[in-house]
């Protein structure tokens, strides 16, 4: 790790570094707007209190997620999304460190094909057809597709969350 010191960078303690997951998984019940608001609202108040960012999108029973931040607050709450019986099928497809956040506005962004609350709640994005379409079709370009909810995109990630040959 490293302190940056004035201009120079020197050894030390203290840099938090990020790292971030990426999965997606089967939703186990139903999921009306209002339980996904619900949902969104507990994760945001837990990231809040972590420190973690990210975006979860849920289209057709599936949830895919970008979450990220500091090591151990992040690894609390991977632990209790795996525990969480609402999803099932879960397939990590980037756990990686990362250099800068991506969505470092939002404790939790959410994108919805058909959010019709996304005029009225804040970090709510009514996702287009195609890209949700693209999640299916490839599922393991997620971190690529979800980098793109970002302003700065998948630039800084292209290498790191490529999906595998």
């Amino acid at each position: 790790m490293v302190i940056l010191s004035g201009s120079r960078v020197t050894p030390g303690v203290g840099v938090t570094t990020l790292s971030t997951i990426v999965y997606h998984s089967k939703a186990s019940v139903g999921f009306t707007e209002l339980d996904l608001l619900y949902l969104l609202a507990g994760s945001r108040a837990r990231n809040r209190d972590e420190g973690v960012t990210g975006i979860l999108v849920f289209d057709r029973g599936m949830f895919f997620q970008w979450i990220e931040g500091p090591n151990l607050p992040l690894q609390r709450i991977w632990n209790a999304i795996r525990k969480d019986a609402r999803h099932h099928d879960i397939k990590v497809l980037a756990d990686t460190s990362i250099p800068v956040r991506l969505f470092q506005d939002w404790h939790m962004q959410f994108a919805h094909r058909d959010c019709k609350a996304a005029n009225y709640i804040d970090g709510l994005i009514q996702a287009s057809d195609q890209v949700m379409d693209r999640l299916h079709e490839s599922p393991n370009e997620a971190p690529m597709i979800l980098a793109e909810f970002s302003g700065l995109g998948g630039g800084p990630f292209s290498r790191l969350l490529s999906p595998s040959e």
